[in-house]
Formats: C-alpha cells, sequence, structure tokens
C-alpha cells in the first residue's frame, strides 16, 4: 500500500482544523437577534468583512479535504463490506450531500459581507441579513443531520467487519442521535470530533491489515 493510500484518511484532520478555524475566525459575527444598529455597524466595518471573507474561503478549503477524506473513508467502507456496498454507498452519498449543504450555509453567513465589499451600491438591510443567516443555519443543521448517515453506515460496518474498534463503532451510535438535535450546535462539533477520531484510527490501522478484532 502507499504511502498515500495510508495517510489520506489524515484528511479528515484538515478538514476539522479548517472549520474551527473558521468558526473561531467569525466567533464575533452578529446574530438575528441584534439590534438593527449592531448588525449595520458590523457590516460597516472592512476589518469584519474581511474575517468573514477569509473564513468562507477556510470552509471551502475544508471541504476539499473533506471530500478527499470522505474518499479515502468510501475505500476502507468499500473494502470491509464487499460486493453489495449498500452501506459504502450511503455513507459516501451522505457526506456529499453534508458537502454542498454545508457550504451553502457558509455562502449564506457571509453574503452580507462578500455583497458589501463587491460593490458600494449595496446597502444592508438588517431583515435581510437576519433572513440570510437563518436560512443558512437551516442548511447547516440539515447538512449535519444527513451526516447522520455516513456515521451510522460506518458504526455498522465497523460491528459487522472490524473496520474500527467495537468501543468506537458503539459511540458513534450515540454520536448519530446527538445529531438529530444539531440545532443546538453541541452536536456539530461533536461530528467534527467524530471526523478527527476516524482519520487517525484509520491512518493508524492500515488499510491491508487484518480486521481489527470485534472485540476491541
Amino acid at each position: 500500500m502507499t504511502g498515500m493510500a495510508r495517510w489520506s484518511p489524515l484528511s479528515g484532520v484538515v478538514f476539522v482544523a479548517a472549520w474551527v478555524i473558521a468558526i473561531a475566525i467569525t466567533s464575533g459575527s452578529p446574530s438575528s437577534d441584534d439590534s438593527d444598529t449592531s448588525i449595520v455597524n458590523y457590516y460597516n466595518s472592512s476589518s469584519h468583512r474581511s474575517k468573514d471573507i477569509i473564513a468562507l474561503f477556510c470552509v471551502l478549503i475544508g471541504l476539499l479535504f473533506f471530500i478527499w477524506f470522505l474518499s479515502a473513508l468510501r475505500t476502507r467502507l468499500a473494502r470491509a463490506e464487499g460486493k453489495a456496498g449498500g452501506l459504502t454507498a450511503a455513507a459516501f452519498g451522505a457526506g456529499l450531500v453534508m458537502t454542498t449543504l454545508w457550504f451553502t450555509a457558509a455562502a449564506m453567513f457571509t453574503a452580507s459581507s462578500v455583497t458589501r465589499d463587491d460593490t458600494n451600491q449595496f446597502h444592508l438591510d438588517p431583515n435581510t441579513f437576519r433572513m440570510l443567516n437563518d436560512v443558512g443555519f437551516d442548511f447547516w443543521v440539515g447538512g449535519t443531520t444527513i451526516a447522520l448517515v455516513t456515521v451510522v453506515a460506518t458504526a455498522l460496518l465497523s460491528l459487522r467487519a472490524g473496520l474500527l474498534p467495537k468501543w468506537f463503532a458503539w459511540l458513534s451510535f450515540v454520536v448519530a442521535a446527538t445529531m438529530l438535535v444539531a440545532f443546538f450546535f453541541i452536536p456539530i462539533v461533536i461530528w467534527l470530533g467524530w471526523v478527527l477520531l476516524v482519520s487517525i484510527l484509520l491512518a493508524w490501522k492500515p488499510a491491508d491489515a487484518p480486521a481489527m478484532d470485534a472485540a476491541t
């Protein structure tokens, strides 16, 4: 097995790091509950707009690495599942849908900054911001909820074929349950932690190694 195939799962670590940076950069962004004045003043600041745009690029870079991670995960899942591939297809498809929805969410979150920087003709209506922000959050929550299919499929194949340790497979079901209430935000952080652990566990175990003992 080539070194590239061995270490490809670690692209998930880059994905998580990029998203953590994006979230940290935008931590001071206004919310839909803020006053009209606070919202307008925030987007009148070029430094604030620049932070939002940088965060958007961090998200894009992160998702590029997530697709790479997802491809590596698909290869391992297919190897564990064999010819049928139903769980593998479900895991990969859900991950791609999540990627689309998360980038759409990020684009909506940062649309006010991007448009304000693009043209001086744009005058921000705080209610426009609130609508974009709330719809973006809906996309983000939807993407995270759909990604639970990836988590469950990986857990099932780990229990069946020993792809990942048994303890992690059972923990994955708990992670998936929290993703049903992703609107609380914390489950999104838990999902990122799951990706981080899967990346490390898959990189630690060579693809051509025997399946992990189900009792592990």
